[in-house]
């Protein structure tokens, strides 16, 4: 009483003394806010981007009192909503209950103190800070020596006391202060339909706890319980309570799970047997959770639909709630069972209207127990947005083969007329589980140090990862964020169709409407949103096939449109070439390029490079050398549109074809190439005027290489019809005729050479060589692999989750691998004579000494498990095969003729093979091979059958030295390994002799040790690499450590692995959040990248980092190297060809 009193005594004087002042001064400093409401200045401070109040004192407690003192007001009532008073919300019991754990509360006096630092008087500042320190110190005696229940009626009673003096305060001023929300949960704190949760009974268990108790088991002390804990236990609750950390009752479906706020319930447990929703047979638990995920099932025709939590430890199916949570609940009742109706009568009606799935709704009738008796079509688009995200996610759990229920029209229909807005809570429903003891000390992964180049073209895809400069807030930049980039739709090509198309100039419009094309419009399709979260595809894509642009007719010409320009500059046979010509008033000569109009005018202009014009019995013709648009070829849709690229593609054409005039610009690269890295360099190349273009890559539509174009000049004899394609199809046309060289002797019937060439390699007797597996055969049959049992009917009944081995395909599995090449040794090589007595150099045959391989045996395959893959026998058997049989050339040679150690022989270079023994397949016995075997140069005259002296040690070497080219000794490279770990991929680069690694990063100090201990030379940074890379681009030389960072220039290679746990198949939580932040260390790397600018660059990930989002990132890695001017490529590789025992 005496603490009441004095502070009623501090508050009559205030008011009394500085009645008029406060008036004034409100009127002053408050400001209004968007709603019409005041608030005080340090209301303003505290206030957020969206408007919340971030108060330094707890917000359950204090929040509602914090912006009202005696010289500010309490707010007025709101239209929406009534409003309570700042002491009427302190009221709650169960507030002051919940509160108590988390600290000490601030008391009502702290709260005048704040405000009278606002007051000018001296007089009144002076008694006021004496009597609020001997206030101040009673008060803090009778909070430690007062009980519980004391203390929550005191805290009423002073909440009553200010009610009444605020209210005296009401009458001065009319200002208005911004009603406070809760910081968790968003409720605000004076809605009178706020409840408290109003704790757990004594006897409650906490969850760990709980789950052991005996009453929830489902075996008793004889039966053996799982064998598996891959699984959470599953159980029921009922009689249910959901809360956040400071106890507001609060709804789980709003979206507060998915932004990681920490909800909690409480209930009784029972068994998942038990359907009685009665508290009878369960265990009372408290504070279960927090939940990580909260789902929907039993969309199978039952008449409930059901709501489940999960926890760290089991999942919890709700049953009935309890008394005070219950209208809560009930308010998501109508949305959760209206979901269930879509869902369940669009799995068998995938083709119906929107009226029809309108007719169902209105026409079901509502579960008893709810409090609404019928569903409109009001409450359908009320809810569309929740059961539109229902629906996305009974998608992703079902079926690879199952069609999305999202994509029928009546789903298409909704999302038009609600307007929903796709996407907008599946990125956050991805985040990682939380772990609450983490939460505050684990300041998590930094986003990724780009520079401007990576930056832009990443962004879209990694618009949460990557550091954003706030600079680059344009308006192109804005726009482009608007589109995903990943989807289907992003990525198909443009329909030719729609009206917007129609306008393009690639399709010979106009191009004044800048409008995309129709179907490529992202947000609102439904494909965009099942792509986004739909399962890694393990199954690389099959690249498309390279499009010819062949014209299928000829095109009637109009040669009144069409006139040479000037006399023939050359005339060969029955064509007259000109230099000029004019079309539609508008002059071209050779040599520039130009759009031409397909076939199908649904297809846009292709362009070409004009090399010759001719007039013959055709007609007016020319040849065109074809332009290969980015769009065409692995980049797909992340291609620059104004980007070409030259391909090995030409052909003669109608001039008529053509439709204009373009320009297309050779952007060849800097000499100051390697000191541009980093700059602020525009993402455009060319302005877009609808006619420019650019070009500065080569591309191989076989092997998908992005190379330097080739530089092949015209000679002065064919200037005037020089093609750069023709000339290299030529030469690869001429390379790949097989060809035979040095003649030898004449008998039977042949013609006998020393040598043949193919693919530009050449072939001499006594090669070792690859030929196809079925060339020849062996004597020793294999035996037939096991074969994989057929798929037979079974009884769904008596088998009831068989339908989920739909597949009898087995991942790595030898059975489908195919076959190794064949290994033999060139005898002889002749061409039968023709009856002309000419030699028919077009069939080259090869007579051949099989080598058999150690599976090849009777010992069958299991003899290749513990032998060296190297390894061959020699065998006297021969055959004759065609030369097209060959594959390539290889060495080999009789391991006791080498000079080394066979381990240092066949590290020493690839297709290195070598025998010790001859198998005789006839004994089934190993032998020693002959000495014609061991003279592995037995280069005779085509028919010494063998024989021939044979050779020591030296020969060996000797012959070496004739088939491989002599090692170049050049300098090694300086190589930054990112992402080092402890050194494997600069281990191999060390061996191969390419490369010295002077400097390394690795986050990880065990990691990095061990690569100090491995490269005693070599500077390893034990940092962020991103902050390594932001050191570096701000121009620093050292790191905190003093370490020297390698500066632009110094860096000859860079090579690396980035994270792959994002990527890979085995991780089926790869959208979350953490693995995203993986993900986005590829950007880093190539920022080092284009930072740097080295002359090498080597990213190895796993496989699916080619198919990951169908294909974006590998895409997008190629876009970036592309635009920084590198030669470059991809491959998928099987290690094991390396001799690495692992897939």
């Amino acid at each position: 009483e005496r603490y009441l009193a004095k502070v009623k005594a501090l508050l009559h004087q205030e008011l009394s003394e500085e009645n008029g002042d406060a008036t004034s001064l409100l009127q002053a400093s408050n400001g209004c806010s968007k709603n019409g409401a005041y608030g005080s200045d340090e209301d303003s401070e505290r206030a957020g981007p969206d408007g919340e109040e971030d108060s330094a004192m707890e917000m359950e407690e204090a929040a509602a009192s914090s912006s009202s003192s005696s010289s500010v007001p309490t707010p007025r009532a709101r239209k929406a909503r009534r409003s309570r008073s700042n002491g009427e919300s302190k009221k709650s019991p169960a507030s002051s209950r919940v509160t108590r754990s988390s600290g000490r509360q601030p008391i009502i006096l702290s709260l005048f103190s704040k405000g009278s630092n606002k007051r000018k008087s001296e007089e009144v500042n002076g008694e006021v800070k004496q009597e609020a320190m001997s206030v101040e110190k009673e008060e803090e005696e009778l909070e430690e020596k007062e009980q519980e229940e004391k203390r929550i009626k005191i805290e009423t009673k002073e909440g009553l006391e200010i009610k009444d003096e605020i209210t005296q305060v009401k009458t001065t001023t009319p200002a208005k202060t911004t009603p406070p929300k809760c910081v968790d949960c968003r409720q605000y704190l004076d809605d009178p339909d706020l409840k408290f949760f109003q704790g757990d009974p004594d006897d409650a268990l906490e969850e760990p706890e709980m789950l052991t108790d005996e009453r929830l088991s489902l075996f008793d002390a004889n039966e053996d319980g799982f064998e598996s804990y891959e699984d959470l236990p599953q159980h029921k609750v009922t009689s249910f309570s959901v809360y956040d950390k400071r106890g507001h009752l609060c709804p789980f479906d709003t979206g507060l799970i998915e932004r990681n706020i920490e909800l909690y319930f409480s209930g009784a447990v029972k068994p998942i047997y038990d359907d009685n929703p009665c508290l009878d047979g369960g265990v009372r638990a408290k504070k279960l959770g927090p939940i990580n995920a909260w789902w929907i099932t039993g969309f199978d025709g039952g008449e409930k639909a059901l709501i489940g939590f999960t926890t760290a430890f089991a999942d919890y199916i709700l049953m009935e709630p309890s008394e005070e949570y219950a209208p809560i609940f009930a308010l998501m009742q109508e949305k959760i069972y209206m979901s269930k109706i879509v869902v369940e009568f669009l799995q068998n009606n995938r083709d119906v209207s929107y009226e029809d799935l309108l007719n169902k709704i209105e026409t079901t009738v509502p579960p008893a127990g709810l409090n609404f008796n019928r569903f409109t079509e009001d409450s359908l688009l009320r809810h569309a947005q929740f059961v539109v995200e229902q629906v996305e996610s009974y998608d992703e759990a079902g079926d690879s083969d199952e069609p999305p229920v999202l994509i029928t029209p009546c789903m298409r229909d909704l999302i038009k007329l609600a307007g929903v807005t796709l996407g907008k809570r599946r990125a956050v429903r991805r985040q990682a589980i939380r772990h609450p003891t983490k939460i505050d000390k684990d300041k998590g992964p930094t986003k990724a140090t780009t520079t401007k180049l990576v930056y832009l073209i990443f962004d879209t895809f990694f618009s949460e990862q990557i550091e954003k400069d706030e600079k680059e807030d344009d308006k192109e930049n804005a726009m482009k964020r608007r589109r995903c980039g990943v989807c289907e739709v992003c990525q198909q090509p443009e329909c030719g169709k729609c009206k917007a198309c129609q306008n393009m100039v690639k399709f010979g419009g106009s191009g004044r409407s800048k409008q995309a094309c129709l179907q490529r419009r992202c947000p609102n399709l439904a494909v965009r949103e099942a792509d986004e979260d739909e399962e890694v595809d393990d199954n690389i894509p099959e690249m498309p096939s390279p499009k010819k642009m062949l014209q299928g007719r000829k095109k009637k010409q109009n040669k009144s449109r069409i006139s040479w320009v000037g006399e023939p500059i050359k005339s060969d046979g029955k064509k007259d070439y000109y230099q000029r010509v004019c079309i539609d008033s508008e002059t071209l000569e050779v040599g520039d390029c130009v759009s031409v109009s397909p076939d199908d005018p649904t297809k846009p202009l292709y362009l070409a490079r004009v090399t010759a014009m001719w007039e013959d019995s055709s007609g007016q013709m020319f040849h065109a050398h074809w332009f290969c648009p980015g769009s065409d070829t692995v980049l797909g849709a992340t291609s620059d549109p104004l980007e070409l690229f030259l391909v090995d593609e030409c052909e003669d054409m109608q001039l008529s074809y053509i439709h204009g005039k373009v320009k297309v610009i050779y952007k060849a690269p800097s000499e100051n190439w390697s000191m541009e890295g980093g700059l602020d360099m525009e993402i455009k190349m060319v302005e877009d005027d609808g006619r420019t273009y650019f070009y500065q890559m080569w591309y191989d539509q076989e092997y998908a290489r992005f190379e330097s174009p080739p530089k092949t000049q015209p000679t002065e004899d064919n200037k005037y019809k020089f093609c750069m394609s023709c000339t290299r199809l030529d030469e690869v046309r001429h390379k790949e005729i097989p060809k035979v060289a040095e003649p030898l002797e004449e008998g039977d019937g042949k013609m006998f050479y020393a040598m043949a060439t193919k693919n530009g390699v050449q072939y001499r007797v006594g090669d070792g060589v690859y030929l196809l597996p079925e060339a020849f055969s062996f004597s020793m049959k294999p035996a037939s692999p096991a074969k994989r049992p057929k798929k037979e009917a079974v009884d769904e009944e008596l088998h009831p989750e068989h339908y989920r081995k739909y597949s009898e395909y087995i991942k790595g599995s030898n059975l489908d691998a195919p076959d190794p090449y064949r290994v033999g040794r060139i005898k002889e090589i002749f061409c039968n004579i023709r009856s002309n007595g000419k030699p028919n150099e077009a069939d080259i045959k090869l007579r051949i000494c099989k080598f058999y391989r150690p599976e090849n045996t009777h010992k069958s395959m299991k003899a290749s498990y513990h032998a060296d893959i190297n390894l061959l026998y020699w065998s006297d058997e021969e055959t004759t095969v065609d030369f097209r049989a060959v594959q390539g050339r290889c060495t080999v040679v009789y391991g006791e003729d080498l000079t080394e150690s066979i381990q240092d022989y066949s590290a020493g270079g690839l297709d290195r093979f070598y025998f010790l023994e001859a198998y005789n397949a006839k004994t089934k016995s190993f032998e020693d091979p002959p000495n014609h075997a061991r003279s592995s140069g037995n280069k005779g005259k085509g028919k010494g059958k063998g024989k021939g002296k044979g050779k020591g040690k030296s020969s060996v070497s000797c012959e070496q030295s004739e088939q491989e080219p002599a090692e170049l000794k050049l300098p090694k490279l300086r190589t930054l390994d990112v992402f080092s770990g402890c050194g494997g991929l600069s281990e191999g680069f060390h061996q191969a002799g390419v490369s010295e690694t002077l400097w390394a990063i690795e986050m990880w100090e065990p990691a990095a040790q061990a690569f100090r201990l491995n490269n005693p030379g070599t500077t390893v940074f034990t940092e962020d690499c991103n902050v390594l890379l932001k050191l570096v681009m701000s121009g620093e030389k050292t790191n905190s450590l003093g370490q020297k960072l390698p500066q632009k220039g110094d860096v000859e290679m860079l090579c690396g692995g980035p994270p792959c746990q994002g990527f890979s198949g085995m991780n089926r939580f790869n959208s979350r959040t953490y693995s995203k932040f993986k993900n986005s260390l590829v950007v880093s790397f190539l920022s080092y990248c284009d930072y740097y600018r080295p002359r090498f660059f080597l990213l190895e990930n796993v496989r699916n980092f080619v198919s990951f989002k169908r294909s974006m990132v590998l895409k997008l890695t190629l876009r970036c190297l592309v635009r920084m001017g590198y030669q470059c490529t991809f491959g998928v590789l099987q290690v094991g060809c390396w001799v690495t025992p692992r897939r």
